[in-house]
């Protein structure tokens, strides 16, 4: 007498823990239970063919997968985070140290795969697949400033080597007219000074090109409105208006007080004592130094222009006699009126103090 076969998995319902330690020619991939390492395997870097082999060998598992923020971006999050699957993109340098001086591809596999296990592992805040395109195309548009000052850098360099008069001219256009007619005795030198002046006019071309395609971003329909009220801000232009957009306010409460933005920013003042000495600087700083950099720049500008950022400037530079002190004030207090006109989803307002809410 026949018998029916029981076609239930043996994994149906079993929590799988999945680590990745991604390398551009190869996976090492980790698969473990709660308490027991079923396997470690290298595989070719395919999020496909990964998933068809869990599929195939662990099928009715629930998968919990995990590889660590690299080179190869969010690519492998994106295809498992689109067809349901759990997965977290963990930071390098949160990931638990167990004492073990040894490191290789599968130790670093196994250890992404237990720690997940034990929810030991912090998971990297990931903006919308829009927002990361945005990001990227800044990335581009930030190598091209930096080659184009790079370019000047080089041409000054030659000017100054020569010894020729423009060597003290400001650079503009009219500049790079008069270049383009000056002719040394060496020809070698003469090709190499007119190749630069060629690059320097291609890549100013490239920028105004990445500036056309971030000013579009205004027309995103969530992020349009923070981009315009950053914008009417007198001092801030549309690039640093979408830059601040899509890098801090790509999510409306992504941070939860203007005091954990700041932080983010490294613009808070923290303090460490040990008896009676006392040693103050700025905390934070888990964000993007650039941007730092750049809002420090803002506050200079709109300084100039907003009272209440001035008084703020007058009393700390009083204070302290340090005017990069005085700007870092202004810079925090800029972001707390920039945070609080974003959440209200009002028009920034010069020379109006901010007061928090009781």
């Amino acid at each position: 007498m026949e018998t029916e076969l029981d076609r239930t998995s043996f994994f149906e319902n079993i929590l799988l823990f999945i680590g990745i330690d991604v390398h551009k020619s190869k996976w090492v991939v980790t698969v473990r239970t709660y308490d027991l390492e079923l396997k470690t395997f290298t595989m070719k870097p395919s999020a496909e063919e990964l998933e068809n082999f869990l599929l195939k060998n662990y099928p009715g598992a629930e998968y919990r997968i995990v590889y660590e923020c690299c080179f190869s971006g969010f690519w492998i999050y994106d295809y498992f985070a689109e067809k349901g699957y759990k997965i977290i993109v963990t930071p390098t340098n949160r990931i638990y140290k167990d004492g073990n001086t040894n490191k290789t591809d599968k130790i670093d596999s196994r250890k992404l795969a237990f720690q997940l296990s034990r929810e030991l592992l912090r998971e990297v805040l990931l903006p919308k697949k829009r927002v990361r395109e945005y990001k990227y195309i800044f990335r581009i548009y930030d190598k091209q400033k930096m080659r184009q000052g790079q370019i000047l850098r080089q041409i000054k360099a030659f000017l100054e080597q020569k010894n020729h008069p423009l060597k003290w001219s400001r650079w503009n256009k009219g500049l790079l007219e008069k270049l383009k007619e000056i002719k040394f005795e060496d020809k070698l030198f003469d090709l190499k000074i007119g190749n630069l002046l060629k690059e320097y006019e291609y890549i100013v071309e490239q920028i105004k090109d990445s500036e056309k395609i971030i000013g579009k971003i205004k027309e995103d329909e969530e992020l349009g409105r923070r981009i315009s009220i950053i914008e009417k801000i007198n001092g801030i232009g549309i690039i640093s208006a979408v830059r601040m957009s899509i890098n801090l306010f790509d999510e409306k409460k992504r941070f939860e007080s203007d005091e954990k933005l700041n932080h983010y920013l490294g613009l808070t003042p923290s303090e460490r004592s040990s008896g009676d000495k006392i040693k103050r600087g700025r905390s934070g700083m888990c964000g993007n130094r650039q941007l730092r950099s750049i809002i420090i720049q803002l506050a200079w500008m709109t300084v100039r222009k907003d009272g209440s950022l001035l008084d703020k400037f007058d009393r700390v530079y009083k204070k302290s006699g340090s005017k990069q002190k005085a700007i870092v004030a202004s810079a925090r207090k800029l972001m707390t009126k920039i945070y609080a006109a974003i959440q209200k989803e009002e028009d920034y307002i010069i020379n109006i103090r901010t007061v928090k809410a009781a």
